[in-house]
């Protein structure tokens, strides 16, 4: 089965990574993960 992942933030990973483990485990496959982020531009200013 194909599987995605998507989470709205990834800062260390450890959520996508923990979660994708246990797919993995029941599943027998790896799941694909995705991240959307977005900022405003004075964030960056």
């Amino acid at each position: 089965p194909a599987l995605v992942l998507v989470d709205d933030l990834i800062t260390t990973g450890a959520t996508l990574t923990e979660a994708a483990r246990a797919l993995r485990d029941d599943l027998g496959a790896p799941p694909t993960a995705a991240a959307v982020v977005a900022a405003p531009r004075t964030a960056f200013a």
